[in-house]
């Protein structure tokens, strides 16, 4: 009952922790609900070295308890989360995130991991409920496969900066087919969609339809098309005031 009020306060179950083994036991799993980790390469090794937190939580068995799971990549110009950042042995610290509810990458190079995404990314596919990436690289339908991964995926972000310089075309594959439907059924996040025109409307074509609950759109081309896509089961939707598509 105790570390039921203090779920929220991470510094009291800290102290809880301390108390006694049985306390412990049972803060441990909020302790380490949230995970979030910095990617920064190195000069002298350029596959990159993984940050300490998720060696050392990996070490401890504490992986299996995260549910919020974030990569943020460090400050670069051409700055990415790609294949290069793997080895045999950050692959096996990755893969023991094996509870993770809600996960976000910043900077996801889709490419690099093609044609064997699913061997990065696959162990997410039973717990994800939310996913949110910040300006993934990639075609649409390499964005559309990856969201694709997730069979029980309800709540999706997809941002992009305002002052982004424009992308390098690249030519998509359109035989490229995701491997689930998610029910994509709670809540829209998407911002600057200003140079991703088609991509929405394949993955109606694609998912079958959506269903989402809740919009928030800012600067988005294709927002007529979504608001006729969850006709029905939409109850909120957020526009950015400066929208000329809203």
């Amino acid at each position: 009952m105790v570390i039921a009020n203090l779920i929220h306060d991470r510094r009291s179950l800290l102290s809880c922790s301390l108390t006694c083994h049985s306390w412990y036991t049972a803060s441990v799993p909020y302790i380490h609900h949230t995970l979030v980790v910095q990617t920064v390469s190195r000069c002298d090794h350029p596959r990159l070295v993984w940050p300490k937190p998720l060696q050392e939580a990996n070490k401890l068995g504490l992986l299996p308890l995260v549910k919020k799971f974030r990569v943020r990549v460090g400050f670069s110009d051409t700055a990415t989360f790609s294949l290069k950042r793997f080895n045999w042995g950050t692959l096996r610290q990755f893969s023991a995130l094996t509870n993770v509810q809600e996960l976000a990458i910043d900077y996801l190079d889709i490419p690099s991991f093609m044609p064997k995404i699913r061997r990065y990314f696959g162990h997410f596919s039973p717990t994800v409920r939310s996913l949110a990436l910040r300006k993934p690289k990639g075609t649409s339908r390499q964005i559309i496969f990856f969201i694709g991964l997730f069979q029980h995926l309800e709540d999706l972000k997809l941002l992009y900066d305002a002052i982004d310089p424009q992308e390098e075309e690249l030519t998509d594959n359109k035989a490229l087919v995701p491997s689930f439907i998610p029910p994509l059924s709670g809540r829209l996040t998407i911002t600057c969609f200003r140079r991703r025109e088609g991509l929405l409307g394949d993955m109606v074509d694609l998912f079958g339809g959506i269903r989402f609950r809740h919009m928030d759109l800012f600067n988005v081309k294709e927002t007529r098309l979504l608001l006729g896509a969850c006709a029905e089961t939409l109850e909120t939707l957020r526009l950015c005031p400066t929208d000329p598509h809203g």
